[in-house]
C-alpha cells in the first residue's frame, strides 16, 4: 500500500476545497441556513412541540443528511471527473499507484469534506434551533458511514460520466 500516494491525492483534493471555500463550504452552509429559517421559523412557529421536540429540532437531522449526501456525491464525482475532462488523469494513470489507492484518496477526501460540512451545518443549526444529541458517537458513525458510501457512489458516477 502506497500511503504517500493516498496522502498526496487526499491533500490535493482537500486543498481544492480550501481554494474554493465559498463554493465548497460557505454556499452549502448558507443554503441550509435558509432552510432552517424558512421551515424552522415559518412552519415551525405554527406547529407546537410533539413529545417535547420542536419542529425545528425535528428537521435538523434531515437537513444535515441532505447536505451530507449531496456533497459526498458531488465532491467525489467532480474530483475524479475533472481530471478526466481536462486530460490530467493520464498523470495519475502513469504513476505507480494502484486503483485501490486512487479510490481511497479521492473517496477519503470527499467523505472528510462531507463530514466536516455536516458538522458545520449542525453547529450552524444551533443558532436557529436549540437541540440536544442523545447519542453523539452513533451520530458520528452514521455520518461517516453515509459519507463514505455516497462518496463511493459519486466516484462511480464520476468515472462513468462522459460529459457535463
Amino acid at each position: 500500500m502506497n500511503w504517500h500516494a493516498i496522502r498526496a491525492i487526499y491533500r490535493f483534493e482537500i486543498a481544492r476545497t480550501f481554494r474554493t471555500l465559498t463554493q465548497s463550504i460557505a454556499a452549502p452552509v448558507i443554503s441550509t441556513s435558509l432552510y432552517f429559517v424558512v421551515f424552522g421559523a415559518a412552519i415551525g412557529s405554527r406547529m407546537g412541540d410533539i413529545d417535547g421536540i420542536s419542529y425545528g429540532a425535528f428537521i435538523i437531522p434531515g437537513l444535515v443528511m441532505l447536505s451530507l449526501l449531496n456533497e459526498s456525491i458531488s465532491n467525489a464525482a467532480f474530483g475524479i471527473y475533472m481530471p478526466k475532462w481536462s486530460g490530467t488523469i493520464y498523470e495519475l494513470l502513469s504513476a505507480p499507484v494502484s486503483s485501490m489507492e486512487v479510490v481511497m484518496g479521492y473517496v477519503g477526501a470527499a467523505a472528510s469534506k462531507s463530514v466536516l460540512l455536516g458538522l458545520l451545518i449542525l453547529a450552524t443549526a444551533r443558532i436557529f434551533v436549540p437541540y440536544s444529541i442523545a447519542h453523539p458517537f452513533w451520530m458520528l458513525c452514521f455520518l461517516l458511514l453515509t459519507a463514505v458510501t455516497f462518496s463511493l457512489f459519486g466516484f462511480i458516477i464520476g468515472l462513468w460520466a462522459d460529459n457535463f
